[in-house]
């Protein structure tokens, strides 16, 4: 058998694990000294309301023994993992599991690189298990996930510069000048999985219509296979912009509510429009 892994930035609900047959390995919220397991420790309603109540969190990467723990019983039954972590251009996460893999010294071990977060990487975590489910070897799975990973993508929104640069995505004299004059910056995931500014944008509206524009332009080319939208604590506005997108996708649009680790960078008023598409975008 084998067993599907994947840390909790996937934004999947501890019902999504259990439906899926997935097992969670979790990051941390850290509010000073104090860590908690983001989803298992603190939800993501009291996250969002302290948040915004002006609480200043940081997170942490699990370290390796938290994969050793979930990876030694599975191995020890004879079984065999895939295990899909966030992009490891914004996290250790991936080096965390690696060096576990390491420390078991085992071969039944893969570890996959999502180079995203959220939506994207709980849509490869789910085809991993639909895949492991109907029979195919680990190989087979880890191909159908790196040609997924090149048709998937993301364009998000943040309201305020302020949580990218006290997370360290911008240096205190870009966060002063882009918030003096109203920058909003479309977020996305390059092809080495780095996030990094893809377009600076006036406006929030003006950021709102053009990131419809990309989205209408790569599907148009490119075709969508499904798309799904992230909020953090603005469910009326990402309910909103959903229509939107439902009217150039032609697709169903679900609102994901992003994790508490991704939310720390981003703020609470985030939106993310993550997609798959039919055709690869890198060729």
């Amino acid at each position: 058998m084998i067993r599907i892994v994947t840390d909790t930035t996937a934004s999947f609900t501890l019902h999504d694990y259990s439906k899926h047959n997935i097992i969670p390995v979790p990051l941390y919220i850290r509010e000073g000294d104090i860590a908690k397991k983001e989803l298992l420790e603190i939800s993501y309603e009291e996250f969002y309301q302290r948040q915004r109540g002006g609480v200043k969190f940081t997170t942490s990467q699990p370290d390796p023994n938290s994969f050793l723990e979930t990876f030694r019983p599975i191995i020890e039954a004879g079984d065999e993992v895939v295990c899909i972590t966030i992009s490891s251009g914004i996290s250790g996460t991936s080096n965390s599991a690696s060096l576990a893999k390491q420390m078991l010294d085992t071969d039944k071990i893969s570890i996959f690189d999502s180079y995203q977060s959220g939506i994207n990487q709980s849509a490869l975590a789910r085809k991993a298990s639909e895949l492991a489910t109907a029979g195919k070897r680990r190989e087979e799975i880890i191909a159908s996930l790196e040609d997924m990973r090149n048709r998937t993508r993301v364009y998000m929104l943040v309201e305020s510069l302020r949580y990218l640069y006290e997370g360290g995505r911008l240096n205190g004299v870009q966060a002063l000048i882009g918030s003096m004059i109203q920058i909003k910056p479309v977020i996305w995931f390059d092809q080495q999985g780095t996030m990094t500014v893809y377009e600076k944008v006036r406006t929030l509206n003006a950021a709102k219509s053009r990131v419809l524009e990309l989205f209408k332009k790569d599907i148009d080319t490119l075709g969508i296979e499904q798309v799904g939208l992230h909020y953090g604590d603005n469910w009326e506005e990402a309910d909103e912009y959903a229509l939107l997108l439902e009217k150039a996708s032609g697709q169903p649009v679900p609102l994901v509510r992003i994790s508490p680790v991704i939310g720390t960078h981003t703020g609470p008023d985030i939106l993310g429009v993550c997609f798959t598409t039919q055709k690869s975008f890198w060729g």
